[in-house]
């Protein structure tokens, strides 16, 4: 076929409709043929200035269409093509270049490129000021481009576009779209550690996903719950998961049982259950332990706390497979955090004593001791609120 004389014939044509449609005929016949150079010569036609631009938007669009009937290298050698060709007219083809980058942003992501997938969608012009795009269809592409990111474990770039999602989601309706950015959502709370608040998340989606994902959902849930830190806020969570007729059916239930019912875990089950784990969620700490072993060693230390009233540094590090210094130190950051002023809610409330090297734990199972921590805190609350009145009112004084 001689595509460079039928393109000339038909830009001759007078008739501005029957030119259109001559034109579609061609494009129609270029793809089912497959030829990337005859369709890279309509493309360079297109993008003439000499073409009335009526014409060459329909047909540009029309091409991002019929893309997906070439071989998938073909589509991405004729799309680069055509985004190369078209740049320098960009503002004149903004939605015909984001057809197009959507086109070729799915071929990738078939090939499992997520990242290079997700780059092209990046450089979608979507707040130009020459198209209006709804926020639902932003939301979509900046939510395409966080789950394309994730993918590719670049969970700082996925937050960057989640949170620009963030802004908007508030007008979406499409309860599809909304679902998709909980997930992303969720997925970076895992990723940057968030555990408690992934937890939380997670659960809510195992609620609502199709019923194919919602024991994946839980799964997620219950191995955030078990990651993130000890105390009575994860106590809470960990009870829901565990009182929801679900879970019985997952892998990991029995270590989810064991941490619900404040039993130490032992070496074994830790294992096992970390062969279930993600890289990230062993991602190594400060102190050159990973997340699941700082979650275990709080858990147990926890565990222990209802079990004796004080105990040895020798005896917790035994008892919990640590060394008798690693067992001061973890104790010491759990109590150290209750100890922040006006704190109720506390994770290990205790007492070091390094002369006998004893660690002596508090119970607050006592309701006299709830009682008076509640007393504590709202004393020390009206003193913040004098104390904020006097720096501004200091006549106030007494």
């Amino acid at each position: 076929m001689d595509a460079a004389k039928i393109i000339s014939d038909i830009s001759a044509s007078t008739d501005h409709k029957v030119k259109t449609e001559r034109y579609k005929s061609l494009l129609s016949d270029l793809v089912s043929s497959g030829g990337a150079s005859n369709l890279k010569l309509l493309i360079n036609h297109m993008v003439d200035e000499q073409t009335p631009l009526a014409i060459s938007r329909t047909l540009l669009k029309e091409f991002a269409t019929m893309l997906e009937k070439l071989p998938a290298q073909s589509q991405k050698d004729v799309a680069h093509y055509a985004l190369e060709k078209i740049q320098p007219r960009v503002v004149a083809f903004e939605e015909q270049v984001s057809v197009i980058r959507i086109q070729l942003a799915k071929i990738y992501e078939d090939e499992s490129e997520w990242r290079e997938s997700a780059k092209i969608l990046v450089a979608i012009p979507l707040d130009s000021g020459q198209r209006f795009l709804s926020p639902a269809e932003k939301v979509d592409i900046y939510v395409k481009i966080a789950r394309l990111y994730l993918e590719d474990e670049e969970s700082v770039q996925a937050e960057a576009y989640i949170n620009r999602a963030a802004e908007l989601i508030h007008h979406v309706t499409d309860s599809a779209l909304t679902l998709n950015y909980k997930t992303c959502f969720a997925r970076i709370q895992d990723y940057k550690r968030n555990f408690m608040k992934a937890a939380v998340l997670y659960y809510e989606l195992s609620q609502i996903v199709g019923e194919n994902d919602r024991l994946m959902a839980l799964q997620f849930a219950v191995t955030c719950a078990i990651l993130a830190k000890a105390g009575p806020q994860r106590s809470r969570v960990l009870a829901t998961l565990y009182k929801d007729e679900r879970s019985s059916k997952l892998d990991i239930f029995p270590i989810l049982e064991k941490m619900y019912l404040e039993r130490i875990l032992r070496k074994q089950e830790v294992e096992r259950f970390a062969q279930t784990l993600r890289p990230h969620q062993m991602a190594m700490t400060s102190d050159g332990s990973n997340v699941l072993d700082r979650a275990v060693m709080e858990h147990n230390l926890l565990s222990a706390s209802k079990l004796y009233n004080n105990i040895t540094f020798a005896e917790l590090g035994a008892l919990l497979e640590i060394t008798p210094d690693k067992a001061e130190k973890v104790a010491a950051g759990m109590m150290s955090e209750e100890q922040l002023p006006g704190a109720v809610d506390q994770r290990m409330p205790g007492s070091i004593d390094q002369i006998d090297q004893l660690i002596q734990f508090e119970n607050l199972g006592d309701s006299i001791t709830v009682w008076n921590s509640h007393i504590e805190s709202v004393c020390h609350h009206a003193n913040l609120i004098l104390d904020t009145i006097v720096a501004k009112y200091p006549k106030y004084a007494l």
